[in-house]
């Protein structure tokens, strides 16, 4: 299953047609977080089908009322629905919503050099990001995307929720999974902290385990050396 995946990713990567982006990605959302967190509104934002459902569509942000997370990746959504009990439901649909969402759409990505810190938070690896993308002629003061796939040794993670009402059961605020074959998205940004990063980062990322089985919000990684893959969009 997981090589299916990769494989069919690798091929809508490479491909190409006369209505795909051609310039570095602009990064839109819609929505704030410091709305839902600040005063608990939940309201949608943005439809996933009112975006233009390209394939190389890429895109992260909680599902609709704060129930679970949506992750859209080479223009195939799925949204990942999680209960009381801490279980998820996942399917791939574009009927959903979010009350704060970002994405871009991405023509090519190119490989880029991993961290030496096999341990990565949101902080550590936004700090590389910026120092990576200056280097790169990336202009840092712009939010670009990333991805990041591969074997990961450890993830800690954490999914989208808020109850509508008091509940005497509600999932673990904190997720693991070890030994995974993942995909993740992620967005950088120096001046969206609070709109879809959490203030005091620079980054946001999501996941789906290749078996399509995981889907959430990342707080650590623990990299496994050369098995995990950093990639950039392509630079004109």
């Amino acid at each position: 299953m997981k090589y299916l995946f990769y494989l069919s990713l690798i091929l809508t990567v490479c491909a190409c047609s006369s209505r795909e982006p051609t310039a570095f990605p602009v990064v839109k959302y819609a929505g704030a977080m410091r709305n839902v967190t600040e005063n608990n509104d939940t309201t949608n934002h943005i439809f996933l089908d009112t975006i233009n459902p390209h394939r190389r569509l890429y895109g992260l942000g909680p599902l609709q009322g704060m129930t679970g997370e949506i992750m859209v990746i080479d223009g195939r959504p799925y949204a990942s629905k999680i209960n009381s009990k801490g279980l998820n439901r996942i399917r791939q649909t574009f009927d959903v919503g979010s009350p704060y969402f970002v994405y871009t759409h991405v023509k090519a990505w190119d490989p880029a050099e991993l961290p030496e810190d096999s341990i990565l938070d949101n902080r550590k690896l936004g700090m590389y990001l910026e120092k990576l993308a200056k280097e790169k002629g990336i202009d840092v003061e712009k939010p670009f995307p990333f991805m990041l796939r591969g074997d990961f040794r450890k993830m800690v993670y954490h999914i989208s929720y808020m109850p509508k009402k008091k509940k005497k059961r509600t999932p673990p605020k904190s997720f693991t999974v070890e030994n995974a074959d993942v995909i993740i998205i992620g967005f950088f940004s120096k001046h969206h902290q609070g709109i879809f990063t959490e203030p005091g980062s620079n980054v946001v990322m999501s996941f789906m385990t290749t078996s399509a089985s995981h889907i959430g919000q990342i707080d650590q990684l623990t990299l496994k050396g050369k098995r995990v893959q950093l990639l950039l969009p392509e630079f004109p």
